[in-house]
C-alpha cells in the first residue's frame, strides 16, 4: 500500500514537470512572436530628390515582396505620397533623409550625398 502512494506521487510529480517544462517553451516563444511583428524598414535611396509616386511605390513593392512582407497598393501609394511630401519640404536640395511610418513599414528615404545612408543604417 506504501509503495502504491509513492508510485502515484510520483506520476503526479512527473506530470507537473511536463506541464511547467511546456509552459516554459510557450513563454519563451512569445518574445519571437512580438519580434515579427516589428516593421519592416524599407531603404531608398535616390540620386536626387526628384523622384516620383511610381518609384517610390515600385521600390517599396520590391522591398516589401523580397522580405515577405503584404501590403496593399493603397497602402504602398499612400506611403510613396507621404514620402514625397517629406521629400520635396526638405531644406537641402542636395543631401537629405525622410523617415515615414506605417503599421507594416518604415521608408527611410535618402538622396543626394547621403543617398547610401538608410542602406547602412
Amino acid at each position: 500500500m506504501v509503495t502504491r502512494s509513492y508510485k502515484q506521487i510520483g506520476i503526479r510529480h512527473l506530470g507537473l514537470i511536463v506541464t511547467l517544462l511546456l509552459g516554459m517553451s510557450e513563454s519563451s516563444a512569445m518574445p519571437q512572436k512580438t519580434m515579427a511583428n516589428k516593421p519592416v524598414q524599407v531603404a531608398v535611396g535616390l540620386e536626387t530628390r526628384s523622384a516620383t509616386q511610381d518609384q517610390l511605390a515600385r521600390e517599396i513593392r520590391r522591398q516589401l515582396d523580397g522580405r515577405g512582407v503584404s501590403a496593399t497598393e493603397q497602402e504602398v501609394q499612400a506611403a510613396a505620397r507621404r514620402a514625397l511630401d517629406l521629400i520635396s519640404k526638405g531644406k537641402d536640395p542636395q543631401k537629405g533623409v525622410i523617415y515615414v511610418n506605417t503599421k507594416k513599414f518604415t521608408i527611410c528615404a535618402s538622396w543626394g550625398k547621403d543617398k547610401d545612408f538608410c542602406k547602412s543604417h
